[in-house]
């Protein structure tokens, strides 16, 4: 009977070795696994960083060659909320693909600049809150033969034809509002990139004898002008948003329009 029982208990501690040996293996493959995967991990963050880096020299050349500087360098109290970095468009697409921030040319910056100073000795909670500044010729086709079905004459009042080039090609245009402290926007009675008559300053006068829009709204495109004129910004006459520095002339002379992304 005893011998019975030591190889019942032999039996058990060798079963128990190998589950044990089994352990200790899984455990190694569970290790090894683990480690690959956070070499995989590290590798990918050193690429996405070794991008980042490269992506930075190529947008410091692209400052460098256009002479932009981004505008929250120049003033942190301006908002930005790039409209055509994100699909919340007239397009409805992603149309700038590496451009995440608002460029213009530095003089252009520093007056928007002092545009957001004014604005805040007249109101401290308000922001100027940019949607599009400079722009690459690329982009501005894209947006010229998404609307193709508009007459060019007519098309022009909304997009500058291509050919002979827009403003924000310069960095010398910038499209804004008025937001307050939490970026909200003021109500303006249309919205950016509206081709709506109701959205062209020229006939504000009509929609509003007509109620379409309200005296709180076209005080405050005056207010936006206001602020904008402090600076010798001038509005389009179909576009309450759209402002420019100077005259497409002017720019020619005195800047490069921007052909592509960085």
């Amino acid at each position: 009977m005893k011998w019975i029982v030591c190889f019942f208990l032999v039996c058990i501690a060798a079963s128990c070795t190998d589950i044990s040996a089994d352990s200790n293996a899984v455990k190694g493959i569970a290790d090894s696994e683990k480690n690959q995967l956070q070499d995989s991990s590290k590798a990918a963050k050193d690429s996405i960083q070794k991008l980042r880096e490269i992506d930075s020299k190529k947008r410091d050349s692209f400052l460098l060659v256009y002479n932009l500087v981004d505008i929250q360098t120049v003033n942190k109290a301006i908002f930005v909320d790039l409209k055509y970095a994100t699909a919340d468009n007239f397009m409805k697409i992603v149309l700038y693909e590496k451009l995440d921030r608002a460029f213009l040319q530095q003089e252009v910056a520093a007056r928007l600049s002092n545009c957001q100073d004014y604005l805040t000795k007249l109101n401290p909670t308000l922001h100027l809150l940019v949607y599009d500044a400079a722009r690459p010729e690329s982009v501005q086709w894209k947006m010229w033969n998404a609307l193709d079905s508009i007459p060019a004459k007519e098309r022009g009042k909304f997009i500058s034809n291509p050919k002979h080039k827009s403003l924000h090609n310069f960095g010398a245009a910038v499209d804004l509002t008025i937001c307050d402290s939490k970026g909200i926007a003021l109500d303006m009675g249309a919205g950016f990139d509206d081709i709506r008559e109701i959205a062209y300053p020229s006939l504000e006068a009509k929609f509003l004898a007509s109620g379409e829009l309200t005296k709180l709204q076209v005080e405050n495109r005056n207010l936006l002008r206001q602020v904008m004129r402090h600076q010798k910004f001038r509005n389009l006459p179909t576009e309450w948003w759209h402002f420019n520095a100077c005259s497409r002339a002017e720019a020619s002379l005195i800047y490069q329009s921007v052909k592509e992304e960085f």
